[in-house]
């Protein structure tokens, strides 16, 4: 592959990597005047009574390592020491270890799939080695930045000491965004019980003890808003098994405020399309053979009853795009042409397109049963009140695909999801995310109007006019965020 020599350009593809499914990539120079934060919350930083703050990242906002040779697998380019998704050996480090899986495959063997490639850190900045120039591009270092100036101590994923520093701490919960959601949702409830036993016990050792155990102000980006969600209704448990799993509310205990940002509460129809299509860039390529081994996606669908498939006179019509013989009969994602090498990489004991192909569907029949058994258990109105205050940042400005147009042809069928004369498929949102999938507005399954009705127990929305690239950039998005978290106590303790 020919390196770029333009650092213009290369930058300009390193945006489009990153920002593509939940990424965000902050602009250098705002658009919008910034607030004097330093000045405006002068007076907040000395409360002793603030929670720590956790912060989670959304789709592709870690770094993953081949653990074999600690090559980069995400999280840097074109450097000595990365791998390239369009050669064999990268494709397979980047794939999740479908091929291992031993038959049959049950979606309950997905919670969490060995793979030699892990997630070693959050991703606050990305690197690229160019010929004329070194590049990197910030990711969540605006964030973590901006919980320092709040007041917090040094963001990390390690509990600080006592001793180190008096400020209310700053926590990374960093995961592997290819895998489970609801596998990752338990990783997040050891995580904060582990944080929560040792700030315990440096409390215990500073003299501070309180009869109130340590409760977290968690602020959750895209995906990582579905993961955080999923421990607050169930705690550290996989109830995807349970055909109606009551909501328990068992990671109330340890949340006091879950902040979303721009979370696809109710799927994304840009996710669909990339795994029907893979992703494509000037000069690499995601294949959909890469894609479909992930198994989060699947669980950032858009929902089947939401009215969101338009047939060519653009009146609603079915899709039914959780079925992989779906998939496989109308060529697909993994099952399109010149598919077919990829999938050998993925599953190289296998000696016949046949047979791949066969394992694939087996594959992508437990993750769309998972993704299914997923959207039931988050989307189901609870029953008892939410404990912990509901927070929602999302942004509006942008035209999003909300809907996709079912063509037939040839015997088979295709989405289309660029609008046609007299038909419209796109609605506001954030260019990512459509402000009703944000909001999981149920208003989208048809026959209700008026006001909001959402699984979700918001206490407060927040609404910003920019988008899914530019969002953790945004000054009103820092400034309302720190007055939440540093001016307003937890509304429901």
């Amino acid at each position: 592959m020919k390196l770029l020599t333009r650092k213009g350009f290369l930058g300009a593809l390193l945006a489009a990597l990153l920002v593509s499914g939940c990424t965000t990539y902050r602009q250098v120079a705002s658009k919008y005047p910034k607030s004097d934060i330093e000045a405006i919350y002068e007076n907040a930083l000395p409360n002793p009574q603030r929670n720590p703050v956790v912060l989670i990242h959304g789709f592709a906002g870690a770094t993953l390592k081949r653990q074999e040779d600690g090559a980069t697998v995400w999280g840097a380019f074109f450097t000595k020491n990365s791998v390239l998704p369009s050669k064999e050996a990268g494709l397979r480090a980047f794939a999740l270890d479908i091929g291992d899986l031993e038959p049959p495959v049950d979606q309950s063997k997905l919670a969490v799939i060995t793979d030699d490639t892990q997630a070693v850190e959050l991703l606050q900045k990305v690197k690229a080695d160019a010929v004329v120039a070194d590049i990197n591009v910030s990711i969540y270092a605006s964030l973590v930045e901006l919980m320092e100036k709040g007041g917090y101590g040094p963001c990390g994923s390690e509990v600080p000491k006592s001793s180190d520093s008096d400020k209310p701490p700053c926590l990374t919960f960093f995961y592997d965004w290819r895998q489970d959601n609801v596998g990752n949702a338990i990783a997040l409830g050891r995580f904060l019980e582990n944080a929560r036993r040792q700030l315990e016990e440096e409390r215990r050792i500073s003299g501070a003890e309180s009869p109130e155990p340590v409760r977290f102000d968690v602020v959750a980006h895209s995906m990582g808003g579905l993961i955080s969600r999923y421990f607050l209704r169930f705690g550290a448990r996989d109830v995807l098994e349970e055909k109606d799993p009551p909501i328990s509310w068992d990671g109330a205990d340890y949340i006091d405020r879950l902040v979303l940002i721009a979370t696809p509460n109710f799927g994304s129809m840009k996710v669909l399309r990339e795994l029907i299509l893979g992703r494509h860039y000037p000069v690499v390529k995601f294949e959909p053979a890469l894609v479909t081994t992930w198994v989060s996606p699947y669980q950032m669908l858009p929902r089947e009853h939401h009215q969101l498939w338009l047939d060519e006179q653009g009146q609603p019509t079915e899709a039914n795009i959780l079925s992989a013989e779906v998939w496989e009969r109308n060529g697909w994602g993994p099952f399109a042409p010149g598919q077919d090498r990829f999938l050998e990489w993925i599953f190289p004991e296998e000696t016949t397109a046949l047979a791949r192909r066969q394992r694939m569907v087996e594959f992508m029949s437990a993750a769309f049963d998972r993704a299914a058994r997923f959207y039931r258990a988050m989307d189901r109105p609870a029953l008892e009140p939410c404990p912990t205050e509901m927070v929602l940042f999302a942004a509006d400005v942008q035209p999003t695909v909300a809907k996709a147009i079912v063509v037939a042809e040839a015997g088979q069928i295709r989405l289309v999801f660029e609008g046609r004369k007299g038909i419209e498929v796109k609605a506001p949102g954030d260019g990512s995310v459509t402000r009703a999938s944000a909001m999981a507005d149920e208003r989208l399954a048809g026959g209700s109007t008026g006001w909001l009705t959402s699984p979700i127990p918001w206490d407060r929305e927040v609404f910003l006019t920019d988008t899914h690239r530019t969002f953790l950039g945004n000054p009103t998005f820092h400034n309302n965020l720190l007055h939440i978290l540093l001016e307003t106590p937890p509304a429901k303790r």
